[in-house]
């Protein structure tokens, strides 16, 4: 009986622990690419279709290497159209620097948007492919 009640106990102790994971998990992908340019400890940075913040933008939370395959997400022109080589201004939600970059895996020109701010982008506008925090 004792070896039973055991087992059951460590059944649902593996069930519980299984799915606290799971739901971790699946809250943290759902951080970015989601059309909602989020503040705060899941700060982003947001590129916009067009300059002065104008129309569709793309959220991003964690670095990329290449925008080959993001679109445009929330409401507004260029919806829809890729986000590699059309973005023209970036909002920064995060605290540390964002630099959006001209070539896939970070090389090449660059422009830095500062923590909690936003700005045209002059050196990679209309031709950006990556981006990094530093």
């Amino acid at each position: 009986m004792f070896l039973r009640r055991l087992a059951v106990a460590g059944a649902l102790i593996a069930a519980t622990t299984a799915g606290t994971l799971g739901t971790a998990g699946a809250a943290q992908a759902d951080t970015g690419h989601n059309g909602v340019c989020d503040t705060g400890s899941n700060g982003e940075l947001c590129l916009y279709w067009d300059s002065n913040l104008g129309g569709s933008f793309h959220d991003y939370y964690a670095i990329t290497a290449d925008f080959g395959s993001d679109v445009f997400l929330s409401a507004g022109a260029g919806r829809g159209q890729r986000v590699k080589n059309n973005s023209a201004s970036a909002l920064n939600n995060w605290y540390t620097t964002a630099r959006v970059y001209y070539n896939e895996n970070y090389g090449g020109p660059y422009d830095d948007v500062p923590a909690y701010s936003s700005r045209n982008l002059v050196r990679t506008w209309n031709d950006n492919a990556s981006f990094n925090w530093v």
